[in-house]
């Protein structure tokens, strides 16, 4: 075998040593994973929050689920009622003006009134469950918005009350309703005062403070 003609090292005829130790990396590098690798949301150096919803959202969420549903199992007593106002008063005013009643106005009347009930309840319901959802998941707009929307509520209750007792005129005489309606009404909005008002506890409140603080910041919620 030829050996290599020549000294490689002709300064000091031995072979350097490696250091005993490992160079320190270079001020500032990042050695930590890749935000790629990170969970959605998080960012290296930013700690993961975990933090469990409170069990008042999940109770705001399901009383808007009954608030939207609850109005649908009256839709029939109400359409059943609206015929027969319908039948009686379009009967009286005939009546008074010596004319007749045109044949089928009470079947067209039924036809376009009952699919325009049962869409409208069904969109209702939707909307009120898209709104659970929000106050379930810890939006705080949803739950800015329903607070708004009660407050609109009440005040336009009280004042068709207060309108009512100042000219004297009962209830039936200004909304004509049957004594059902009036007690799915009143259910419906004591569902939807108290989805408001749990939504607004203090272990609520925490969570959706902590949701955007999470969202801000990086970092999860469960």
């Amino acid at each position: 075998m030829t050996q290599p003609h020549g000294n490689p090292y002709p300064s000091s005829g031995q072979q350097p040593q490696a250091p005993a130790y490992q160079p320190m990396p270079p001020q500032g590098s990042y050695q930590g994973p890749w935000p790629s690798q990170l969970p959605s949301g998080t960012f290296p150096g930013m700690p993961v929050v975990g933090l469990q919803r409170p069990v008042s959202l999940t109770v705001a969420f399901w009383l808007m689920v009954a608030y939207g549903v609850l109005p649908l199992l009256s839709i029939p007593f109400i359409i059943e009622w609206a015929e027969a106002y319908m039948r009686d008063s379009i009967a009286m005013a005939a009546a008074e003006s010596g004319r007749t009643v045109p044949p089928g106005f009470m079947q067209q009347f039924t036809s376009m009134m009952t699919p325009m009930a049962w869409v409208s309840g069904i969109v209702g319901a939707g909307i009120a469950v898209l709104l659970g959802l929000g106050l379930r998941a810890g939006m705080n707009w949803v739950r800015i918005l329903l607070t708004v929307w009660a407050g609109l509520s009440l005040l336009s209750t009280v004042g068709s009350f207060a309108l009512m007792a100042a000219l004297g005129l009962p209830a039936q005489l200004m909304f004509p309703l049957p004594a059902g309606a009036y007690a799915v009404s009143f259910a419906t909005v004591a569902l939807f005062l108290a989805a408001v008002v749990v939504s607004w506890l203090p272990s609520s409140s925490r969570y959706v403070s902590a949701r955007r603080a999470a969202k801000l910041g990086g970092g999860y919620l469960r």
